[in-house]
């Protein structure tokens, strides 16, 4: 927002009374949420002056604030185009590229923004989420770390940076990086639940399910704060508890896989097979059959059916994802060789 205000200051100053009077009217509405009025205005303004590359792309905002990935690429190709060394231009169509899955033309896109202006902490930042979807988790860290050395108040550029950290098992560094976030912003939900997530995998579950209660008092609609003390339930052996959470979990958010995942491995230590393995499928459905995601309660599933290695290979996979979850799925991978017997 301060980018786009910044930019139509500049505008405001170089261009003409009645040109400037439709950007004045499209910013406006923008303000208020109105992204087709402003679409409407932006578009006169371009009528007015077809090379105005500014125009272009703040009606390839609204574009993309509305879901239309291709509209707003075009506008902001065009916008490059006519001015090649604006990196507002680049900055925005790398988010719209990475929308689109094209993470390489996403990472080319944020890095021409930071050539272009070396202090861009919005592209770095960009760029390390970017990164961090294509599993270069240094290069993520590098880059969240560039914002905050730019941007040192930049709370989700913390709550990024920790969520790597943590998924590489530097929990340390991880729950460092929360607490910064949280000593800017002591109420911020996502904060306190990736501290939870630490503190769950540090083996602290009092301190873990503190932080989840203390996030959903903050915004009691949050899925994932529910699903999160869920979890912590169900490693507690607190299997109403957690069913109630995840349960409360689905009903906020009933397209969300991970809840029907934490409810079923609840319902497998209530020894409700069935009710485990009808959530577990609905978990790997929502969370997508390949997904990483999805490893876990795959591996429940195989579990469940007496497929044991397969599940040790899931389990595996799981760990291998994400290394802060050494510590809960390990136990599960000795039960299922367990159950496989010695080997032949």
């Amino acid at each position: 927002m301060k980018t786009f205000l910044f930019s139509f200051a500049l505008l405001l100053a170089a261009g003409g009374q009645a040109f400037c009077g439709y950007l004045e009217d499209g910013n406006e509405l923008y303000t208020k949420g109105d992204y087709d009025g402003a679409i409407l205005n932006f578009s006169k303004a371009i009528e007015q002056d077809q090379n105005n590359y500014i125009a272009y792309v703040f009606r390839g905002l609204m574009r993309q604030n509305k879901g239309d990935l291709d509209s707003a690429l075009a506008d902001y190709n065009k916008a490059i185009e006519i001015n090649p060394k604006y990196e507002l231009a680049y900055n925005n169509r790398g988010n719209v590229k990475r929308g689109k899955h094209d993470l390489n033309g996403a990472l080319a896109d944020f890095t021409k923004a930071t050539e272009l202006k070396p202090d861009y902490a919005d592209a770095y930042f960009n760029r390390g989420l970017t990164k961090k979807e294509g599993n270069d988790f240094d290069g993520a860290i590098a880059d969240y770390t560039r914002t905050l050395e730019l941007k040192p108040n930049f709370v989700a550029a913390f709550i990024s940076r920790g969520n790597v950290r943590k998924r590489k098992g530097d929990l340390d560094g991880a729950l460092a990086d929360y607490d910064k976030c949280i000593a800017f912003k002591p109420n911020n939900e996502f904060a306190l639940n990736g501290r939870g997530r630490v503190k769950e995998a540090k083996g602290d579950l009092v301190g873990a399910i503190a932080d989840f209660t203390r996030a959903i008092e903050q915004k009691p609609n949050y899925a994932l704060s529910y699903n999160n003390r869920g979890w912590c339930e169900f490693l507690k052996n607190d299997f109403e508890a957690a069913i109630s959470d995840a349960t409360h979990a689905i009903k906020l958010e009933p397209k969300y896989g991970f809840p029907y995942g934490t409810r079923g491995w609840s319902r497998y230590g209530k020894g409700d097979l069935a009710g485990a393995r009808e959530d577990c499928s609905k978990a790997v459905e929502l969370e997508g059959v390949n997904s990483l995601d999805a490893a876990g309660d795959q591996g429940m599933l195989f579990f469940i059916n007496n497929d044991f290695q397969k599940a040790v290979d899931a389990w595996q996979r799981t760990a291998q994802a994400d290394v802060s979850v050494q510590r809960e799925i390990q136990p599960w991978i000795e039960k299922a060789k367990a159950k496989q017997g010695p080997a032949k």
